[in-house]
């Protein structure tokens, strides 16, 4: 039990108590009754009556503090020590306020105690700013409501975004369509799985990416397609456009602008590499390299040319005078691995040994008469190209022999020098004589022979193609037009025939002279029959199943009749004989209602 001795002195403690708006009420057991100990607060007589009264009168009280004062004897009855606070509630005083109470449970050894506090500004600050606090995390929770809600609705609208477009993907990929999205900056921000497929890309590589470091195009084309995507036209379609250095792609663009959002590009790609290398493949056909002429006997010199370009060995050209034996070599060289270093051509024919050897090897100054300063030959300057020697038959024998050493040590040795110098020169030699007979004639070495017919090629004459013959003219006749001024647009079909029926000992070399006199004697846009030099319209039919009838006198109804007739009705025969293709030949026969046996 506490001493009694030790308490604070009564009035002392009642000041106190009432400074701090606290009232103390002792239990009484005996009679049952919450009494007052000393003087209360001013404010306990405005809620519980007078001060005189010793007695807490409960009914007096809130429902609140009667419950608390009838379930506080729990805490009394435990061990001495503990408070039990009650909590804050509010009590109506007799002047119609309220004020906010709160009360305490102790015991003091055998007393039985509860302070009932008045709590003041700083309580009721604080309940405001609890009040505050609630209502402001009632409004964040509002607010997170509303913005789930519009989290939810734009999830929903997101994900209807990505179906719409994995169906337009879907759609794309089933029409077959490479596409890609540009943004306002022409960066890419969306590719097809086509459109990386045919670009070798993966879509990593792709998005973000600006246009043209993806699409690997000439500057002259790049240029074009970045004009085109600047613009404000709605649909454009160019091309094809090189991909690559090596053009290893061939492309049409479609630039369209995004209606939805006019800063935005869509282009639509197209694989046009097939169609590409069939125009390539047909153009082919009618030329190679300057050569041009599309018969059978053409076609295989272009695959032989192309087969020997791949290979760098010696070749030997061989073909009658004026069947473009240096055109050959030219396309032999341009086709190789050689074609970025010089093409140099030099005529063996009609020279001397000690000219065409320094021509060949070069010289030292004083090698000979003449010799002023030293001179390097062909070999040397066509260092790491080609070099090609036409009429190699004509050769002196001194020469062969050392045009022989060139081609086994890759060495020669300038006229005046003793030290041989390294060569790295591929020879294309050309003939139109027989080698071989000029071996057993003693006229040519066999050994050089062997070293220079290690590939061949063998030129048809312009007799043995005369399918080509009006190719090859109008061809001359572009050629010679630009170089002259004269515009002469075309050769009359009399002329093509004419021409057709000439033997031309001269091969292409004399066609092209003849073309050139017929230029130059056209007086007007067409060459016809008068303009052609002489010998060719005087010239008497060549005696070959394919040659030309010439019947120009007659319409042409009869001479399709006679061609045919000459034939014995073999309509390819009889379309050889007009000059004319087989297809252009069956639609004549319709149109002028000749009906063939």
């Amino acid at each position: 039990m506490t001493d009694q001795s030790h308490l604070p002195d009564r009035s002392l403690s009642d000041h106190v108590l009432a400074a701090l708006d606290i009232t103390v009420l002792e239990w009484n057991e005996e009679s049952g009754t919450f009494q007052l100990q000393g003087v209360p607060p001013e404010w306990w007589s405005r809620c519980f009556g007078p001060t005189s009264r010793s007695s807490l009168d409960l009914s007096r009280c809130s429902p609140f503090l009667q419950d608390y004062l009838s379930g506080i004897h729990s805490v009394w009855q435990g061990a001495p020590g503990p408070i039990e606070k009650s909590g804050p509630w509010t009590e109506s005083d007799r002047q119609g306020g309220t004020m906010t109470l709160e009360a305490r449970a102790l015991s003091l050894g055998p007393r039985k105690l509860v302070l009932i506090e008045r709590l003041g500004s700083d309580f009721e600050n604080m309940r405001s700013i609890v009040q505050r606090a609630r209502e402001r995390m009632l409004a964040e929770d509002v607010t997170a409501k509303l913005y789930r809600h519009t989290e939810i609705h734009l999830i929903g609208r997101l994900e209807a975004s990505e179906r719409t477009k994995d169906d337009a993907l879907a759609l794309l990929q089933q029409l077959g369509l490479t596409a890609m999205v540009l943004d306002e900056r022409g960066r890419i921000t969306f590719a097809t799985d086509r459109t990386l497929e045919m670009l070798g890309i993966a879509d990593e590589e792709a998005i973000g990416q600006s246009w043209d470091q993806i699409l690997s195009l000439r500057k002259e084309d790049h240029l074009l397609v970045q004009h085109l995507l600047e613009g404000s036209t709605q649909t454009r379609s160019v091309g094809p456009f090189c991909l690559g250095r090596l053009c290893s792609k061939w492309i049409e663009l479609e630039i369209h602008r995004d209606l939805g959002h006019s800063p935005r590009r869509i282009l639509v790609l197209h694989d046009r590499t097939e169609v590409h290398a069939l125009r390539q493949a047909l153009n082919e056909q009618a030329s190679f390299h300057d050569l041009v002429g599309k018969s059978s006997a053409m076609l295989r010199v272009y695959q032989l040319v192309r087969d020997v370009a791949q290979v760098d060995t010696t070749v030997l050209i061989e073909g009658e005078t004026g069947t473009g034996k240096e055109l050959i070599a030219r396309a032999i060289h341009s086709s190789s691995g050689r074609k970025n270093k010089p093409f140099l051509a030099a005529n063996c024919a009609g020279l001397t040994d000690s000219i065409l050897t320094s021509q060949l090897f070069g010289h030292r100054r004083g090698a000979f008469t003449g010799a002023i300063q030293d001179q390097q030959g062909l070999f040397e300057a066509a260092e790491g190209g080609t070099l090609f020697l036409d009429e190699i038959g004509d050769i002196p024998p001194n020469v062969q022999t050392a045009l022989l050493r060139v081609l086994q040590e890759k060495e020669i040795t300038r006229l005046g020098e003793a030290k041989p110098r390294t060569v790295n020169v591929r020879v294309v030699a050309a003939t139109h004589h027989n080698l071989s007979k000029d071996v057993l004639r003693g006229s040519f070495r066999a050994d050089l022979l062997y070293r220079i017919r290690i590939a061949r090629v063998q030129l048809p004459p312009l007799r043995e193609r005369r399918e080509d013959i009006p190719l090859l003219a109008q061809s001359l006749l572009k050629e010679i037009c630009a170089a002259t001024g004269k515009t002469v647009e075309r050769l009359h079909p009399d002329t093509i025939r004419l021409l057709m029926r000439h033997p031309w000992p001269g091969n292409v070399r004399e066609l092209k002279s003849a073309v050139e006199f017929a230029v130059i004697s056209c007086k007007g846009s067409e060459i016809c029959p008068t303009d052609l030099p002489p010998e060719i319209t005087g010239a008497t039919a060549v005696s070959s199943p394919s040659v030309f009838i010439p019947l120009s006198t007659r319409d042409e109804k009869a001479r399709f009749l006679t061609a045919l007739s000459e034939a014995n009705g073999n309509r390819t025969e009889a379309a050889k004989r007009l000059g004319i293709s087989r297809a252009t030949f069956y639609r004549r026969l319709v149109e002028l209602d000749i009906q063939p046996n």
